[in-house]
């Protein structure tokens, strides 16, 4: 394979897990990364959120402990100012990103560039891997937003907060900032946690969030236009390629007529597809370098698998989803454990799982190890489903290799 040239484009969960895969197998692969490496999901995403959520969940305990319901509150400049908890996170994803160069150190046949990929270098390759997630826009209505890039360059906290949009991204936020000692309010224009279709779920979690969240465009225009909020995005990027079922792109030809590129591949967030989190990224980026390997060897191509993808909400308390949420389920709380002892007088979580022809096809769980255990009770039955992106979420790279 020494012969083949591969460009892997971002070094984010989805490249560096192409890149990899393919140097295991013998071939060339140059990666180029034009910001940080270890992606959005290390550096303003999931892993980045996780140190924000850990201080929020060390407030939430601090309040409940000294039974401060009402006023008198303990926030996070109570503890620690929000300058210093941005440059402690910082120097822990500092340390990550150095694991992740050692690891990607390691192959020989691996060279890492800190630059920009001109596309005029496409003919000193044989095959382009883009991974270089989504477009982000900074603006609504022409008003100027925070994205989640700008997030982690905030040094203080907003006294007020307006957040646009409804899904997990959004609902973090809001969970964390009011945890902080924020003033929150979230615009959706629909439902909020819309992928949560179970009703009596949803009544559930409003029960313990501390945010405002309104569907009044009027009020919603009158706030985007107040001065005294901070406004954040969370109403998530745009995809750059369109691909076919063996991620390779798809683009228009000068008659808009579509074109397979059977020499270049996408993976992760900058597909269109049924991405969106971080273990998928990974998958696909495997599955990207076996079809390369694939394609050199002629053998037929293989497709992703998206079935049973778990997902979690990352709030007040942990919300995982799986399958599909049917109306037919039986419900079951939780016992008290690490992280819930001191909830049991208002919340600690309850977990349903839903039938579909007597059959288990879904569940939903706020167990706080709810993170770990459905991957073991699988491995435990003897049901492999999770082998392509098996992994305890949020991970970092350089310690996923030692669960695989």
């Amino acid at each position: 394979m020494d012969n083949i040239k591969i460009a892997v484009i971002g070094c984010g969960p989805a490249g560096k897990s192409c890149a990899i895969e393919l140097a295991k197998k013998g071939f060339h692969v140059d990666i180029y990364e034009r910001d940080k490496i270890g992606g959005a999901c290390l550096n303003y995403g999931c892993t980045y959120i996780t140190g924000l959520r850990e201080m929020a969940d060390i407030i939430n305990n601090l309040n409940l402990i000294k039974n401060n319901n009402n006023g008198n509150k303990i926030v996070l400049e109570d503890i620690i100012s929000f300058k210093d908890l941005q440059k402690r996170i910082s120097l822990v994803q500092n340390k990550i990103r150095e694991k992740l160069k050692e690891e990607i150190g390691a192959f020989s046949n691996i060279k890492l560039h800190f630059k920009e990929y001109s596309t005029e270098d496409f003919g000193e390759y044989d095959y382009i891997v883009y991974a270089t997630g989504k477009d982000y826009t900074s603006e609504y209505n022409g008003i100027k937003c925070l994205n989640h890039e700008d997030i982690v360059n905030l040094m203080e906290l907003p006294e007020k907060i307006l957040i646009i949009g409804g899904g997990t991204v959004a609902a973090e936020y809001a969970s964390i900032f009011s945890n902080f000692g924020s003033e929150v309010i979230v615009y959706v224009r629909s439902k909020f946690l819309k992928m949560i279709v179970d009703e009596d779920i949803r009544n559930y979690i409003n029960k313990f969030i501390k945010f405002k969240i309104t569907k009044d465009k009027g009020e919603f225009e009158n706030l985007l236009k107040n001065d005294n909020y901070t406004k954040i995005l969370a109403t998530g990027g745009r995809p750059k390629f369109e691909v076919d079922e063996y991620m390779r792109v798809i683009r228009e030809d000068e008659e808009n007529n579509k074109k397979i590129e059977k020499n270049i591949f996408s993976c992760g967030d900058s597909s269109i597809g049924k991405g969106g989190n971080t273990p998928i990224a990974r998958m696909e980026g495997r599955i990207v370098a076996q079809n390369i390997y694939r394609s050199v060897k002629n053998m037929p191509l293989i497709k992703p698998n998206y079935d049973f993808i778990p997902n979690t909400i990352r709030m007040d308390l942990n919300i995982s989803y799986v399958g599909k949420q049917t109306d037919n389920s039986i419900t079951f709380p939780n016992t008290v454990g690490r992280g819930t002892f001191f909830r049991v007088s208002n919340h600690i979580g309850i977990n349903k799982l839903y039938y579909e022809n007597n059959k288990v096809v879904g569940a939903i769980s706020m167990t706080p190890s709810m993170e770990i255990m459905p991957y073991f009770a699988q491995y435990l039955k003897g049901i492999d489903i999770y082998r392509d992106f098996v992994e305890i979420h949020p991970s970092t790279d350089p310690f996923y290799g030692i669960i695989r």
